[in-house]
């Protein structure tokens, strides 16, 4: 069945991708060299369109296989999902086998190029889009995922899984930004026979405790199997999701809460979870179960999950770690049945589920009224507006910030680098408990309002030359002041006198003067170090790692000790 399967596929792809994929470095070979070319791309494009939610003319251009591609055959982002796709694709024409260690490695290497901005390693097709994959980088949440696709029917050896694992290890050392996806023929021949790209979804789904809506629109409710809404997200994912809300936002702190209340307390999700709601064309139950309230089967048809998004993605994300565990949470949900219903009905019910407030942890603060309001009123007195409230904007920036610039400015300037460390991974641990540390070592009665608005403005002028520098530097270097910002800011808050900031009269116009230079040593010194300490970092991740940010300090604080000596 492998050759016919093969021969499905190959039809597909011509199909789909005849006249849009480039084979200009192709014209003076052979028909079967270039009908090859063509299908390795079409392959590569085709895992891009079915992964993403865009057209096979967008698919076609994301193609970059070619000579000097390091092993990367197509490059995509998402900017919306903040997703940067990278695959590998390889047409094996007889239907076999899987990738060779070789290919793998060299994936791996063209990866930690990219990733570390080394442009000048890669052909034109890759470097003509320098721009958009630095920008992508550049972007502080970005995922990366590694798409491995080929023809073959074989999964990957051992030695490939091992040399993917410890690549995925080593970039993935304080969270997971960067996973591998592999897809042989199997799940290419199910996708291109089920029409994956334009049939509506369809399932059943088990409901515990369900109950019914039936008036104005039909809709029914209950608690759903986490196990199940996870192989939702294996089986549909993207297009389960309605294409006009966010889709699943990755390791962000509130997914992350959700990760691990399913990992070390699932009993307990339904009790801490808001749950799911989809949209469907019809929902029936079926008559299993008869009348009883306690578990129905239900068939469901076009279906799209339009509020949950991030529950259906954390619930996945746990079931590749845990599934033992997953398999003990339930989650709520609803499915609301379009039939007979007014035709902006689903469009009012995505927006409106999605635009709901909710409370986090920068709520809280407003808690501490013994140091908040005591800086607020210090400060007005001063003339200068503070707000430590949620929902409200600082009038005029010249005169006035809030607790999310303090916050940071506190903890980079702080002697602990934990703060610091913090601040760039889940700022929000900074202020999760305003009864304990880390928050109460940042804000406490010893925190003046002179004090904290002279660091926020010193932090101002830290910020504006990491982004002056830059946008001078390139490769590397060019995304230092972006992921390391707040380990630089600590290093220039290191090496500025910041004695008496609590006396009123204490003029800050001579340390502003200074921080130009210093933050220019500092961006030198971390780069040098980190260059011969930790060439293939991604730096995305080492500057969420305290021990390596305490390796790097140590070198960096004697380099800039010995130039600027107070």
């Amino acid at each position: 069945m492998s050759i016919i399967h093969l021969r499905q596929i190959e039809t597909q792809l011509k199909s789909m991708f005849n006249n849009l994929i480039d084979l200009s470095d192709f014209l003076d070979k052979k028909p079967d060299a270039r009908d090859s070319a063509f299908l390795s791309r079409a392959l590569a494009a085709f895992t891009i369109l079915f992964t993403t939610d865009i057209t096979p003319e967008q698919a076609a251009s994301s193609v970059t296989d070619g000579f000097q591609d390091n092993g990367i055959d197509a490059i995509y982002f998402d900017s919306g999902e903040k997703i940067l796709f990278c695959v590998q694709s390889k047409w094996r024409k007889d239907g076999t086998g899987s990738i060779d260690q070789g290919d793998a490695l060299k994936f791996i290497n063209g990866v930690k190029a990219l990733v570390n901005a080394d442009f000048d390693r890669f052909n034109e097709k890759i470097k003509r889009r320098k721009q958009e994959i630095f920008e992508a980088l550049s972007v502080t949440n970005t995922r990366i995922v590694l798409l491995v696709v080929y023809t073959g029917i074989a999964g990957l050896s051992e030695e490939v899984k091992r040399d993917f694992d410890n690549f995925l290890n080593e970039l993935n050392d304080t969270s997971e930004v960067v996973e591998l996806k592999v897809i042989i023929q199997k799940e290419l021949h199910k996708i291109v026979a089920s029409g994956a790209l334009s049939a509506p979804i369809n399932f059943d789904v088990v409901l515990k405790y369900w109950g019914q809506i039936r008036d104005p629109h039909s809709a029914y409710y209950g608690l759903v199997s986490a196990t199940e809404v996870a192989n939702w997200w294996t089986q549909y994912y993207p297009k389960l999701f309605t294409p006009n809300i966010r889709s699943f936002l990755g390791e962000t702190e509130i997914n992350q809460s959700i990760v691990e209340t399913l990992l070390s307390e699932p009993e307990k999700f339904w009790y801490f979870n808001n749950g799911i709601t989809a949209l469907c064309s019809k929902i029936c139950k079926k008559p299993l179960g008869g009348n009883s309230h306690e578990t129905g089967i239900f068939e469901c048809l076009d279906v799209s999950i339009v509020n949950g998004a991030q529950t259906v993605g954390a619930i996945a994300t746990a079931n590749t770690k845990l599934p033992d565990q997953v398999a003990k949470a339930f989650v709520s949900i609803r499915f609301i049945s379009l039939e007979n219903c007014p035709e902006d009905f689903s469009i009012r019910v995505t927006r409106t589920t999605n635009t709901q407030n909710r409370i986090d942890s920068r709520d809280f603060v407003s808690l501490d009224t013994e140091n908040q309001e005591r800086i607020r009123t210090e400060l007005q007195l001063e003339g200068v507006e503070y707000i430590y409230k949620a929902g409200y904007t600082v009038r005029d920036l010249r005169n006035g910030f809030d607790f999310s610039e303090a916050i940071v400015a506190v903890a980079c300037s702080h002697p602990e680098l934990t703060y610091a460390v913090q601040a760039k991974s889940k700022v929000s641990l900074l202020y999760e408990d305003v009864k304990r540390a880390p928050y109460k070592a940042l804000f406490n009665p010893n925190l003046s309002s002179i004090r904290l608005w002279k660091l926020v403005q010193i932090h101002r002028a830290i910020e504006d030359e990491l982004k002056s520098e830059g946008g001078k530097r390139e490769g590397r270097e060019k995304m230092l002041p972006v992921h390391g910002n707040r380990f630089l800011a600590r290093q220039v808050f290191r090496h500025l006198n910041l004695d008496n900031l609590d006396d009123p009269k204490r003029d800050i116009q001579n340390i502003l003067t200074r921080v130009p230079m210093v933050t220019i040593s500092a961006i030198d010194a971390t780069a040098q170090t980190i260059r011969e300490n930790y060439p293939d970092s991604y730096l995305a991740n080492l500057f969420k790692n305290k021990q390596k940010c305490e390796d790097v300090e140590n070198i960096v604080s004697n380099y800039m000790a010995n130039n600027f000596a107070q």
